[in-house]
């Protein structure tokens, strides 16, 4: 027998424990940190810019031709695009999980360059960027002026040229992206003066393009030359242009009487900003703010860690009055989470230590099943490095889970040597051997059936299988070395340490003893009572059952539990048409009174950008970090509360819509929590049809009473202005449709001519008419646009302006125009209700309009209806390898019909905690299953062993198997209860998951111990009499065992 060797052989059994322990120690110093394991789908981002061109001009010149190539490109699940009026277009596509992201964006680039040719020249001249990045935020940084001696120009300038490409250099990094524009020469054009001069748009373009040029002129005395040449001389002269005035002497025309009109007679020029669409603020004063996002695939800890370390060498070289500001850091929420975990590992750790102790009332007796806790959970940790996992909210759980699990084995060799010390009166050494002879086969038996219930979580896909594993392979590998430990280190120490205890005479473990022995005697009466009376035990079995299924399938489900993760997020929105100003008046208002709220650490703005409705002067966003987690325990700083005052500071403010929203779960997978929609026209192009639809059916899902409010940031009622051109006329006049449009796009909009060098970087020189020149409607007919004979024509000759509204942003998904719809639910609710009723009120939505699923929202639909198949295969599993183990069909029945107590008391448990259904549910359930199967094992394994072995009758037998096993299987259920007390109690970062998993696991646990021990031995009577009976008629029938 393998263990009588280490009996024998203590200081082996020792080595092996060591080595174990080192291994996982060396490991866990090693492994990389993360919230969760590589669970978020691969995304790649396609941008692209037209400058001056609307919403829907892009959407057809740029979005349609590209998505059109991209579409099915191998490994996409769903792609969504936005189009604005600022002439930006982003598309994002989400890959598949598991999908490589190089190869992805391989992939991407592939079919970009086949949609190219299809695209406008102005957008290929400024490029078609492809990268490999998440869409949600990773962090804000900020680079702010505390005395205000640097206007905001000047420090989105130097976050531009000086430090965002710096943070894109760091390790993992997707993008990083300012809220501000760098550095540019302006020139504000007079349209009359030009007309008046007789130039066209054109000229102005062409002069500044022919005198800002660096050319390459050559050398002097370069090879070949035919006679020796001492030196070479390399030509240089003044090519590109460095400062406004030399921009001013750029000559327009020359006279014949030596005149000459430069371009400073007909524009205004400065060194101004590339763009005025946004700018940002930190607790009100003037920033550059720097959005970070991680590339696909890569671990936001320790980007962000890179990020940190970047912002400290950058410091010292920074301009005089400026500082670095972390706005806001996702990545504390994940170190918080962790750190919380680590400090309930060792509350649970000195909970099962106390509970040990209590039974077996001796400090050297404890030292054994202790003893087994630091291995198994050390050696773990060499198994995750082997696997190549990291260390996660999920491993952690895991192990905060198991601790109670590992003592088990080495409980139950405690347990049985001290029983026959006290049995047979024999020393340690000799009770140790027999007790390894009677448990080994049953901890074995427990192990495999416990591992078999976790092997159908590695064929389960997508983001839930991903999940599944990591926390399974946790378990599995913890218990598997905590069976090690049993085996070699547990006997070797009981055989030396270990002497005959003697009951307590007095004090408070007397009392437990007594009460211990009571419950004893109660407990087998119990039992043998049910086990007389099969008719009852089938009933109880069958309301068990029925009662289990119907709460798995009324109770809400959700994917995840919302977090707090200390910060929230506000996106502004004023009604259409509404200039920077009117947004900046908004945030003037809301910001002090969102920075005196308790429990908010600061406030930064963004106006001109919204983190959910993208860019457009009527928007706005304000991100709202929280302070830390355990400065915020009152009622007062939850964040409930402070959203809750959030939305009653927005609401006080009738000029916009405020709506605010906190992170998704899952860094990755979208952009805010609650549910993730989108309405999709799949006949028709109509913006101002889809608005009604849309209209209508957010009206209805406000009535839902499960529903706390939902919101969408589209709209088709931006006012703008149609320009019909009279093209007969046009052409008339012999007036180009292409120097209308050319004239338009570079007075209106701005033209994007050459580039120049400021400092060491590369910088644009735009035109644009002057703002008194384009402030109101009237003027766009008093610009004047040449002929091919070079004759000034008035437009408001040749185009009829008329007033319409269009979108300010068309969104696309999965090539149809879409919009996009966020849904929060009420607290009570479940996303899983929240769906199931969406789904049943769209199908009254009109003839060509649908509805997909998105982000986290797509996953959960995935993921739908895989817990049930999951237990389904993992009781089979667990049924064939008890079926192996006694070599029988029936005597593993009772061990599987006593589980679903223990799941009954789960559910009920999430039913009491108002709770829902999600992920780490299931995880708990999971567990569950193989500790309450564990138990019933135990039991089952000694009933077979004295009704085969000793001849005891069926009743004798379960009765007996009761009385033994009742103080270990007591015992081993107090340790996993009070050892999960600290998640169920759970406050701070990561609650709302520990508070899952802990609910499951202590009520299910409970029930199972409470409730089922009795119903064990009862099962085991009603079936071993049936395969009795069964196995006697086939005997009496054929003559024969």
């Amino acid at each position: 027998m393998l263990s009588e060797f280490f009996i024998k052989h203590p200081r082996f059994a020792m080595v092996i424990a060591i080595v174990l322990a080192f291994t996982g120690l060396i490991s866990a110093s090693s492994l990389p940190v993360a919230q969760y394991p590589d669970v978020t789908p691969p995304q790649i981002s396609v941008g692209a810019t037209y400058r001056g061109a609307d919403a829907s001009t892009l959407a057809n010149t740029v979005a349609a031709p590209l998505e059109e190539q991209i579409n099915g490109v191998d490994g996409m699940i769903y792609m969504s695009s936005n189009s604005d009026n600022s002439g930006n277009y982003d598309l994002t596509i989400t890959f598949e999980m598991g999908t490589d992201p190089d190869m992805a964006l391989v992939k991407v680039q592939n079919r970009v360059q086949q949609a190219t040719p299809m695209l406008p020249s102005e957008v290929t001249a400024q490029g078609v960027t492809v990268e490999s990045r998440f869409s949600d935020t990773l962090g804000f940084i900020g680079l702010i002026s505390p005395n205000g001696t640097r206007d905001g120009p000047f420090l989105n300038d130097y976050a531009e040229n000086n430090i965002k490409n710096v943070f894109k250099r760091v390790p993992g990094m997707g993008d990083c992206r300012v809220f501000g524009a760098k550095y540019s020469i302006r020139i504000w054009l007079d349209p009359e003066r030009i007309a008046s001069l007789g130039l066209s748009i054109n000229d102005v373009a062409n002069a500044i393009r022919s005198q800002n040029k660096q050319a390459s002129i050559g050398s002097i005395g370069t090879a070949p030359v035919k006679t020796d040449q001492p030196l070479v001389y390399s030509l240089t002269a003044r090519g590109r242009l460095n400062s406004v005035s030399e921009f001013e002497n750029i000559i327009l025309r020359t006279t014949t009487q030596k005149g000459s009109v430069k371009l400073k007679d007909v524009s205004r020029i400065e060194l101004g900003s590339e763009s005025y669409a946004f700018d940002a603020t930190f607790n009100g004063k003037s920033a550059a703010m720097m959005l970070l996002t991680q590339a696909s695939g890569s671990n936001a800890l320790d980007v962000m860690d890179g990020a940190k370390k970047t912002m400290e060498e950058l410091t010292p070289q920074l301009p005089n009055d400026t500082q670095f500001v972390l706005g806001y850091d996702s990545t504390e929420y994940v170190t918080a989470t962790i750190k919380e975990i680590i400090l309930t590992l060792f509350i649970t750790f000195s909970l099962v230590v106390l509970v040990c102790y209590l039974f077996l009332q001796d400090l050297m007796v404890t030292l054994v099943p202790i003893a087994a806790i630091p291995v198994s959970l050390l050696a773990t940790f060499g198994g995750l490095a082997f696997m190549g996992y990291s260390i996660n909210i999920l491993s952690l759980f895991g192990l905060v889970l198991v601790i109670g699990t590992v003592v088990d084995d080495a409980i139950i060799v405690v347990e049985r040597v001290l029983y026959i010390i006290d049995r047979d009166h024999c020393n340690a050494e000799t009770a140790t051997v027999q007790a390894m002879k009677d448990v080994t086969g049953p901890m074995v038996a427990t192990t495999l059936v416990f591992l078999a219930i976790f092997v159908p979580v590695g064929f389960m896909a997508g983001i839930t299988g991903q999940i599944y594993r990591q926390f399974a392979v946790t378990i599995s590998f913890s218990v598997v070395f905590s069976l090690v430990v049993a085996l070699t280190l547990s006997p070797a120490m009981c055989a030396h340490l270990l002497k005959k205890v003697h009951p307590k005479k007095s004090g408070p473990l007397k009392w437990f003893n007594d009460l211990l022995g009571l419950s004893t005697d109660k407990y087998v009466v119990g039992s043998v009572w049910l086990a007389k009376r099969k008719i009852v035990t089938v009933v109880v079995l069958g309301a068990i059952l029925v009662a289990a299924v119907l709460s798995s399938k009324y109770l809400p489900s959700e994917f995840l539990p919302n977090e707090d993760q200390g910060a929230a997020f506000a996106a502004i929105q004023l009604p259409e048409g509404a200039s920077l100003g009117r947004t900046q008046a908004v945030m003037d208002k809301l910001i002090p009174q969102i920075k005196n709220i308790p429990g908010v650490k600061f406030v930064m703005g963004i106006k001109g950008y919204s983190i959910i409705g993208g860019a457009s002067e009527n928007q706005g966003s304000i991100i709202v970090p929280l302070d830390p987690w355990e400065d915020r325990k009152s009622e007062e700083k939850s964040l409930q509360n402070i959203v809750g005052k959030i939305v009653a500071i927005g609401a006080s403010i009738p000029e916009a819509q405020i709506n605010v929203f906190t992170p998704p779960p899952i860094q990755g997978l979208g952009i805010s929590g609650g549910i993730d929609m989108r309405l999709q026209s799949t006949l028709e192009n109509d913006p101002e049809r889809m608005a009604m639809v849309l209209r209508d059916f957010i009206g209805k899902i406000n009535q839902l009473p499960e529903i706390l409010y939902a919101y969408s940031t589209y709209t088709s009622n931006t006012p703008h202005l149609f320009l019909d051109i009279d093209r007969e006329k046009a052409e008339m006049l012999n007036v180009p449709l292409g120097n209308i449009f050319s004239t338009l796009q570079t007075y209106f909009g701005s033209a994007y001519i050459n580039d120049i060098n400021i400092g060491t970087q590369v910088n644009k020189v735009l035109v644009q008419s002057d703002w008194n020149f384009r402030n109101n409607i009237s003027k766009v007919g008093n610009i004047y646009v040449n002929s091919m004979a070079g004759e000034p024509v008035p437009l408001h000759s040749l185009v009829s302006i008329k007033d319409t509204v269009a979108p300010r942003s068309i969104a696309r998904y999965n090539l149809y125009p879409s919009a996009a719809i966020t849904i929060v639910m009420k607290e009570g609710y479940s996303t899983g209700q929240g769906t199931a009723s969406l789904r049943e009120l769209a199908k009254d939505l009109p003839e060509g309009y649908g509805f997909e699923w998105s982000g986290m929202t797509y996953q959960e639909q995935e993921a739908k209806g895989q817990i049930a198949i999951v237990i389904a295969i993992a009781l089979l599993f667990a049924y064939l390898f008890l079926v192996a183990q006694y070599e029988s069909w029936t005597v593993p029945v009772p061990v599987i019909l006593s589980l679903p107590l223990a799941v009954l008391g789960a559910l009920g448990g999430v039913y009491v905690m108002g709770l829902s259904v999600s992920i780490y549910v299931q995880l708990g359930i999971l567990l569950l299953v193989g500790l309450a199967g564990k138990n019933a094992i135990l039991i089952i394994e000694f009933a077979k062993e004295q009704r085969e072995e000793k001849g005891l009758s069926i009743i004798d037998a379960a009765a007996e198997a009761a009385r033994e096993r009742f103080r270990a299987v007591l015992m081993t259920a107090f340790t996993c209860v009070i050892g999960v007390l600290p998640m169920l109690l759970a406050s701070g970062a990561g609650a709302g998951s520990r508070k899952a998993v802990g609910t499951t696991i202590c009520y299910g646990m409970t029930t199972a111990t409470v409730l089922g021990i009795f119903l064990i031995p009862a099962l085991y009577v009603l079936f071993q009499t049936l395969r009795e009976n069964i196995k006697g008629r086939i005997k009496a029938s054929f003559g024969k065992d």
